[in-house]
């Protein structure tokens, strides 16, 4: 399943270590945050089971509370919600919808995740990482071999920066590695179905910590179902403060 997918890649992730530099922990901490992205695009290549405009509309959002860390959100209220608990102080918490099931794979094709990455004492805010522009085209947006995919096949729509935070929203179509034993005529890879992202990328501070924690939060659909859950994605994101 997806989320599986993205919990796989959470934890290959922190079997990379972590660089004593400044920078190249700020690119680890680039090419860390685009994997996340990358990965939970992958098995959402299927039969479109489509979501009807009722169910969103009856899709109810309560709220989310870290104790951890000082920011609230709004979770559709039928999303399951999993955590994992990773090395290095790292976590990631899955919401996924269970009725955007594949009607071929069974796969969860709707869901949101929140990543924590504990950063270095010297990443005093987001400006450390360049501006929302910079970010949105060095860290989010996945290109090229970096991304498994063609350059074309990803799209910034829009970018902000408010509560301190940024927010990304954007397209992706993923390119990936054909699994051994799959007939494929002698292709090594597919593309999967266009991906829709929401992204809230923010620094806040652990609870009776001095760090600061890289706090990703994470929404994703097929761009089939977008125009459906749009709303929804809409409502998880405009619900996003301090706590």
């Amino acid at each position: 399943a997806i989320r599986r997918a993205s919990e796989l890649s959470l934890v290959r992730e922190n079997n990379d270590g972590v660089d004593d530099s400044a920078d190249s922990h700020l690119l680890a901490s680039r090419r860390s945050f685009c994997a996340r992205s990358i990965a939970a695009t992958i098995a959402g290549a299927s039969v479109f089971s489509a979501t009807s405009p009722s169910y969103a509309e009856e899709l109810k959002l309560e709220p989310y509370v870290d104790p951890d860390f000082p920011f609230k959100l709004q979770v559709p209220s039928s999303w399951e919600k999993t955590e994992q608990k990773l090395s290095g102080r790292r976590k990631a918490i899955f919401f996924s919808d269970p009725n955007s099931n594949d009607a071929s794979t069974g796969a969860i094709e709707t869901f949101g995740f929140i990543a924590y990455t504990p950063i270095r004492d010297d990443f005093t805010g987001l400006s450390s990482f360049g501006s929302v522009d910079e970010v949105a085209q060095s860290t989010i947006l996945p290109k090229g071999e970096l991304g498994g995919q063609d350059t074309d096949a990803s799209k910034m729509l829009s970018t902000m920066s408010k509560n301190n935070a940024y927010y990304f929203d954007y397209v992706a179509t993923p390119v990936v590695p054909i699994e051994p034993g799959t007939k494929s005529s002698g292709a090594t890879t597919k593309t999967l179905k266009q991906q829709h992202f929401r992204t809230i990328f923010t620094l806040l501070p652990l609870k009776n910590s001095a760090g600061l924690t890289l706090v990703t939060i994470t929404l994703q659909t097929t761009e089939e179902r977008y125009g459906d859950m749009k709303g929804i994605f809409d409502g998880v994101v405009d619900s996003y403060g301090k706590a």
